[in-house]
C-alpha cells in the first residue's frame, strides 16, 4: 500500500547524487601540515616549562638563606641595629720619631719627637727643644758666638730622672754624619744625629737611655757622658768631646 503524501525517489537520481559528490572530493587537495611552525612551538612550550621549574627551585632555595639571614640578624636583640665596627683613626705626630742609632735630615723647623714628651727642631740659627716639666722651648744657637764654629765640637745637654736620663747637643765640624757613639758611665751607647739639609756644618746628637744608680754619682753632680764622637761614613771623625773626667 503506498503513502499518500510520499513519492519514492528513483534510485536513478539517488546514484547521480552520489557520483557528484565523490568528484566533488577528488577535487580538494588537501594543504600540508605545519610541521616547522609545529616543532618551534613545541620548543617554546618545553622552554616555558623548564625556566617555570627552574624558578620554583631558585625560590626554594631563597627561602632557607633568608631565615639565615634574618636569624643572623637578630642576634642583637629586638630594636637594636648591628654595625661594623669602623676603623678607629690613627692619631699622628707632625713627625714621626727617629730611630735610634740613625742619621736624619730635616727640613728647618720640622719637629721630631724623640722621647716621650720631648720634641727637637732645628732652625738655621740653632736647636730648639721641649721637655716635660718646662713650658717654655729652649734653644741653643750656632751663630751667638758662644760656640766656638771654627773647630770641630760636641756640645752637651743632660736631663733625667728615676735612672732614665735624655742626653742631646750640638756637633760642629766638616763631613756629613753616619754614626753617633756616646760614652756613658753605663756603657756606651748608639746615639742619633739629626741635622739640615745642604751640609750646614753641624747637627744634632741626642741619646735616651737608662743608667743605673750604681752608675751615677750620689751627689748627683757628676754628669753620666764621658765622651760623644760623630764619625762620617768612611769612619772618619768629624768631632769629638771629653765631658768626664
Amino acid at each position: 500500500m503506498n503513502h499518500p503524501f510520499r513519492s519514492p525517489r528513483p534510485p536513478a537520481e539517488a546514484e547521480r547524487l552520489r557520483e557528484v559528490f565523490a568528484e566533488a572530493a577528488y577535487d580538494v587537495t588537501p594543504s600540508a601540515v605545519p610541521l616547522t611552525a609545529i616543532e618551534r612551538e613545541g620548543r617554546r612550550r618545553r622552554r616555558r616549562r623548564r625556566s617555570a621549574v627552574l624558578g620554583a627551585a631558585c625560590g626554594a632555595l631563597l627561602v632557607p638563606l633568608a631565615v639565615v639571614v634574618l636569624r643572623d640578624g637578630a642576634a642583637g636583640g629586638p630594636g637594636e641595629r648591628v654595625k661594623t665596627p669602623a676603623a678607629s683613626a690613627g692619631t699622628t705626630s707632625p713627625s714621626p720619631s727617629a730611630p735610634t742609632g740613625k742619621v736624619r735630615v730635616v727640613t728647618p723647623g720640622e719637629r721630631v719627637q724623640v722621647a716621650p714628651g720631648i720634641k727637637i727642631w732645628l732652625t738655621e740659627d740653632g736647636k730648639h727643644w721641649l721637655e716635660p716639666g718646662v713650658p717654655d722651648a729652649q734653644f741653643r744657637s750656632v751663630s751667638d758666638g758662644n760656640l766656638d764654629m771654627s773647630k770641630p765640637g760636641v756640645s752637651l745637654q743632660e736631663s733625667g730622672q728615676d735612672g732614665s736620663y735624655f742626653l742631646s747637643g750640638i756637633f760642629h765640624g766638616k763631613g756629613e754624619p753616619a754614626r753617633v757613639e756616646v760614652v756613658t758611665t753605663a756603657g756606651d751607647r748608639n746615639g742619633t744625629a739629626l741635622t739640615l739639609a745642604g751640609k750646614p756644618g753641624w747637627g744634632v746628637w741626642y741619646l735616651r737611655t737608662k743608667v743605673p744608680d750604681s752608675a751615677t754619682s750620689a751627689s748627683g753632680m757628676t754628669t753620666v757622658t764621658k765622651r760623644v764622637t760623630v764619625y762620617d761614613a768612611a769612619g772618619g771623625v768629624i768631632a769629638s768631646q771629653e765631658f768626664a773626667p
